[in-house]
């Protein structure tokens, strides 16, 4: 299994419509991903964070099934064709998304159930 945590963040003033698309974008990768283990997305809390985060920060913890299924999903059409849709809510680069990532192997730890509920 491969873990990532990535961070984006939205244009200023687009939040309600990143989150919307987002949430799509999960109901999208959980339906039509098997291999994708885990996917979470959040959005940043500026009180009590240190340092703290820009208020446009959305921060992705997700887990592939391997470094191939996570390849997949980036460079899959359900993933790519949610970008080029929904890319301008976002910042780029070059007119790529701009984002930090850092992978991760997960050696030991938990998600109770009461995680994956809604708030």
């Amino acid at each position: 299994m491969i873990s990532i945590v990535t961070k984006w963040w939205h244009v200023e003033g687009k939040r309600n419509e990143a989150v919307a698309a987002l949430k799509d974008l999960v109901e999208q990768v959980e339906q039509g991903e098997p291999d994708t283990y885990m996917y979470c997305l959040h959005t940043a809390v500026v009180d009590g964070s240190l340092p703290p985060p820009n208020k446009n920060e959305v921060i992705f913890l997700g887990a592939w099934k391997d470094r191939k299924a996570f390849e997949d999903h980036r460079d899959g059409k359900l993933f790519q064709d949610w970008l080029a849709k929904n890319l301008h809510l976002f910042v780029t680069n070059g007119g790529k998304l701009y984002v930090s990532a850092e992978f991760a192997d997960r050696f030991t730890g938990f998600v109770r159930k009461q995680a994956v509920g809604e708030k």
